[in-house]
């Protein structure tokens, strides 16, 4: 071995134990760091504590793996199979038995309702523009025989006929600007065997008697008269000529708790007998749809899937009972995202029953300006919770100035617990002009209880 070979050689050893000592000295910090935070955090989780799954094999059995197994904690497939899945199996074979249930109550509405181009004239005139295009678009032979047979006609007149002729005016005919209309597509539930239909008031705005035609889930079809509609629910009933149809059982939407499971049947983008299945996922939304004075706001919020054409649609619970309209979604991009709205069973029902009995929604009103109680009003009436509906102002009309004043927290209709104004809304839509609520009020620090005899609609005009 020649002396700069032995050099070489010697310099590459102390270079590679140089390397592996500043390795050592890097590697250390970090897997003590480690280890200590294992030792002081018993919530780390250390890889060897992972269990991973095996493929199943043929008998169906698996077992997981760890380098500490715990048998606390060891999935056990055998009990999975005896309990989870009868229990999925018969939360299916339930869904099975709503559809099939529930699907011949939900109807498809079709609605010929006019369109207003947004108010914007532009949009009128090329629209008018475009149909009198197509109208005055006749062959060349028409043309022709129109020119000759004016011509002939035109030959035998007298001079003095000719003259006696009013002159044509150059002044273009006046245009009368009615709506076009398009088909508007939702849903409807049956709500009597003899042809009542419950549908939202969206669906046939704009629509005429005669522009509305029901097909039922059997394919029959049917015109519909518009019975009624009511704006400030967004509720309106049909009737078609029919018998013996399956109506729907409405249920106590008050019994409806977050949590819950329901199904959503409609017709979403004209695909019929639709049905979704979902949770409540809220109670008494207010979102701000509905542009009406006297707007009442009080949505079952759901999970299961709703879209265009779902309007007017079930919303039914595990029993099959209807408790809801599917009404409204709230999206970003025009199609379902996760929330979806349902005006509550037993406000549709009223308002229906209003509209089959009477011709038009009766609805009670307090006489009063509300608010809701937020933090501010809390702690300005020392409020124990921030919860209830303040009186802001007290009609002189109505009857509640006998018995309530400013200031006054509203708290329960009829024992009925209210925390937000629309919930005060909901409860006293349900009742009739002249009807009587009991009220659960805050005053002073004190809680009584007041009756009032609730007012009309006209008494406020």
């Amino acid at each position: 071995m020649s002396i700069r070979t032995f050099i070489l050689w010697i310099t590459s050893i102390i270079l590679a134990g140089a390397v592996g000592a500043l390795l050592v000295l890097n590697l250390t910090p970090v897997v003590m760091d480690a280890r200590l935070a294992s030792e002081t955090r018993p919530d780390v989780v250390r890889i060897t504590e992972i269990r991973v799954a095996e493929p199943s094999t043929s008998s169906g059995s698996s077992k997981g793996t760890s380098a500490q197994p715990s048998s606390e904690n060891t999935l056990n497939e055998t009990s999975l199979r005896a309990d989870a899945i009868p229990s999925l199996e018969s939360m299916g074979m339930t869904f099975q038995a709503i559809s099939s249930e529930l699907t011949p109550s939900v109807v498809s509405v079709e609605a010929m309702v006019e369109v207003d181009f947004f108010g914007s004239r532009r949009l009128q005139e090329e629209w008018f523009r475009d149909r009198e295009q197509e109208r005055e678009r006749p062959n060349e032979l028409d043309d022709q025989q129109r020119e000759d047979g004016d011509s002939q006609q035109d030959g035998g007149r007298t001079d003095s006929q000719q003259e006696n002729q009013a002159p044509e005016s150059s002044e273009e005919p006046r245009r009368s600007y009615r709506h076009p209309k398009v088909s508007a597509m939702g849903s409807g539930v049956v709500l009597s065997q003899d042809g009542f239909i419950l549908t939202n008031a969206h669906v046939i705005d704009g629509a005429s008697q005669g522009d509305v035609r029901v097909t039922l889930a059997d394919n029959r079809e049917y015109d519909a008269v518009i019975v009624g509609t009511d704006p400030s629910t967004d509720i309106a009933v049909l009737k078609i000529q029919a018998k013996d149809l399956s109506a729907v059982t409405v249920g106590d939407s008050d019994g409806v708790a977050v949590g819950d499971w329901v199904l959503a049947i409609g017709n979403p983008f004209r695909l019929r007998s639709t049905v979704t299945a979902g949770i409540v996922s809220a109670l008494s939304r207010q979102v701000e749809i509905i542009e009406d004075a006297l707007s009442i706001e009080s949505f079952i919020q759901t999970d299961a899937a709703i879209n265009t054409g779902n309007s007017g649609g079930a919303l039914v619970n595990l029993r099959g009972e209807l408790v809801g309209i599917n009404t409204a979604i709230a999206s970003r991009s025009g199609s379902y995202q996760g929330y979806g709205f349902a005006v509550p069973s037993n406000l549709a029902l009223k308002v229906a029953t209003d509209i089959i009995e009477l011709g038009e929604a009766q609805r009670g009103l307090l006489g009063v300006t509300i608010a809701s109680v937020n933090n501010a009003i809390a702690q300005e009436l020392a409020l124990e919770e921030v919860a209830g509906v303040l009186v802001v102002g007290v009609v002189e009309t109505s009857d509640a100035y006998n018995h309530l004043q400013t200031e006054d927290v509203i708290v329960a209709v009829n024992d009925v617990s209210v925390r937000e104004s629309n919930q005060l809304q909901e409860r006293i839509a349900l009742h009739r002009p002249g009807e009587t609520v009991q009220l659960t009020l805050l005053r002073n620090g004190q809680r009584i209880q007041r009756s009032v005899t609730l007012m009309g609609s006209e008494a406020l005009r």
